[in-house]
């Protein structure tokens, strides 16, 4: 019981460890990733290429069925409401 009370403390020297240089990713802080508005802008860019890539599937079908013009209607009906959702997405309380 006795080696449970005993605490040691070891120093570590620091003074020959390199100072390696920190990235960008490093320097960015979370109140500049919310003013660039950095996930809105990537989200809109995935659904365009989304939106692309479905209208291209879309277009080249022979004969298309309800189902696929279902689909491709639902696709382009999502790209309103993220359009909505990243217009609407600022900052209300402005003080500009």
């Amino acid at each position: 019981m006795a080696d449970k009370d005993n605490v040691t403390i070891v120093e570590v020297d620091r003074s020959t460890v390199e100072n390696v240089e920190q990235g960008w990713y490093n320097k960015v802080s979370a109140s500049a990733v919310d003013k660039w508005r950095v996930v809105p802008r990537l989200l809109m860019i995935l659904y365009g290429v989304a939106f692309y890539k479905c209208m291209v599937w879309f277009m080249t079908l022979s004969d298309p069925s309800m189902a696929q013009a279902g689909f491709v209607s639902t696709v382009v009906g999502a790209g309103a409401a993220w359009f909505g959702l990243y217009v609407g997405s600022g900052n209300r309380n402005k003080k500009d």
